[in-house]
């Protein structure tokens, strides 16, 4: 076998990567991103906590100042180059190494842009500090262009583990660092510095983990099919990311800040588990049916698979989001946030089917169709927007009602056209999801009813714990019910040891 720089060329980028227990390979890479994901969340929680106790409010605000302008420009450091190296059926050492180069270009001309637009954010906000922030945050960029063409070839050889200790060592090392930094007195620049530590960290680990490195970009390494997937790519995941933020601008412009509050809580507490499951699933997904692609009926019966486990699990936490609003917002943020609880129930409907509805966009990607990725996300985009210019009339509420609605409507329609070209119908996803809809509707209006009995107060953390183990209860009744047996429960043992089992 050729080597390229002291690394074996099919590691990498040869088309041979072919488990032999692909299945496996997929469910433990998606456990493993689920929990890593999950971890580094928490870890990010607990230090935004601690440093929360050691700086002020205006040490935040002057980093949020700056935040919320470079935030936009995350969006195009990628430019959905990474998409375009996992998804590829064939791929070689010149077409990887001009996508590395272009990656990085591209950061550092955001780089230096921010450097050369800090003044004048700093003279919008009139303040002096901020110039500072703007060009030390700008350096971040420069370090994640050096690691996406990394990452994509983890995580196209299903390297998960690797990727996932990527973040949570990367998160552990920022936040420590930052807490160290507060500690000594260092003020806003704590939090500055903590992603600046997070993507040079990232950066070493990255290259650690992934032996290959680049050569010098080649004019003929034929990569313009990429750069165009990932310009169709990038432009979903920008026109999404302005649709799906409409809504606090509406209501912040409409009603102000404190319920512009309410709402975006709601919103962080009903979104947040499942846009971490569906993160975190996403490459999981697209490595592993893009290398089936060119057997439709295999990449059927991979997605419906995962269709079934996303539903098993994704619905029943939707609904007791639903039913267990008050409770939970009262245990998590406090009692001030009461106005959140029926927003956030609201919001809750539609979380089971936005981790379904998340899928179609896997489907786009892995099946290298990302011109049908953008369609659809100029529609759906466009839809989304409609519901909440409507729900605004009907105040905050009536805004989360449009958010619920529209990705409840607009999950079977996306996910159809996503699949259109494997041939997948309506017929075959409804038959995986409705019974365990079902049953978590069922479970929830149930909970909901003995909820109402109660006749004795207990603690408030004890109340959510029996709850939850009544409702998981009920709803595992009424899938042996409905599926007239426990076959679908068997499936997530077998999962499950799947999961805990070592690689051969």
């Amino acid at each position: 076998m050729r080597k390229i720089r002291g690394v074996t060329s099919i590691d990498y980028f040869g088309n041979s990567h072919r488990s032999e227990d692909l299945k496996g390979e997929a469910i433990r890479g998606g456990a493993t991103a689920v929990a890593a994901r999950g971890l580094t969340t928490l870890i990010q929680i607990g230090g935004t906590v601690v440093l929360a106790r050691l700086l002020t409010p205006n040490d935040f605000g002057l980093v949020a100042m700056v935040t919320a302008f470079t935030a936009i420009f995350y969006l195009f450091q990628d430019v959905g180059l990474t998409d375009a190296t996992i998804q590829a059926s064939k791929i070689n050492h010149n077409q990887v190494s001009t996508l590395f180069w272009i990656n990085l270009a591209i950061c550092v001309f955001i780089a230096i842009l921010l450097i050369i637009l800090s003044p004048a954010i700093a003279w919008f906000y009139k303040n002096k500090q901020l110039k500072q922030i703007m060009m030390m945050s700008s350096v971040s960029f420069i370090f994640w262009g050096l690691t996406f063409q990394h990452m994509a070839l983890l995580k196209r050889t299903m390297n998960f583990f690797r990727v996932s200790m990527i973040g949570v060592l990367s998160s552990l090392t920022s936040t420590g660092a930052s807490i160290i930094l507060a500690l000594t007195g260092f003020g806003y620049w704590a939090i500055v510095f903590r992603d600046l530590i997070l993507s040079i960290t990232a950066c070493i680990l990255t290259w650690t983990f992934c032996r290959w490195r680049p050569g010098l970009p080649k004019k003929r390494s034929e990569v313009r099919p990429m750069l165009r997937f990932g310009a169709n790519s990038a432009g979903f995941y920008i026109v999404n990311y302005f649709a799906k933020n409409l809504d606090k601008i509406f209501v912040g412009k409409r009603f102000g800040s404190a319920q512009l509050g309410f709402y975006s809580r709601a919103y962080y507490l009903a979104t947040t588990p499942t846009g971490q499951i569906s993160d975190s699933l996403f490459s999981v997904s697209v490595s592993t049916l893009s290398k089936i692609r060119e057997d439709a009926d295999k990449f059927r019966r991979y997605y419906l698979n995962l269709m079934s486990v996303i539903s098993f699990a994704g619905m029943p936490l939707s609904m007791f989001m639903v039913v267990m609003s008050k409770e939970l917002v009262l245990i998590l943020l406090g009692p001030q946030w009461n106005n959140a609880a029926e927003m956030f129930s609201i919001l809750g409907l539609a979380a089971g089917m936005n981790v379904l509805y998340y899928t179609s966009s896997s489907l786009h990607v892995a099946l290298g169709r990302s011109d049908r990725l953008l369609k659809w996300g100029v529609f759906s985009s466009a839809v989304l927007a409609a519901a909440f210019a409507i729900g605004i009339f009907f105040g905050p509420k009536g805004v989360a009602w449009g958010y619920a609605i529209t990705t409840i409507l607009l999950t079977f329609p996306g996910i159809l056209f996503a699949g259109r070209p494997i041939g997948l119908s309506f017929n075959q996803v409804l038959s995986r999801v409705w019974r365990n809809s079902l049953g978590a509707i069922l479970a929830g209006l149930l909970l909901n009813y003995i909820k109402s009995l109660s006749f004795f107060e207990m603690p408030l953390l004890l109340m959510i714990a029996i709850s939850l183990f009544s409702y998981m209860g009920i709803y595992l009744l009424f899938i042996i019910v409905s599926y007239g047996g426990i076959a679908p429960i068997k499936e997530m043992f077998a999962i499950s040891k799947i999961v805990l089992s070592k690689r051969t």
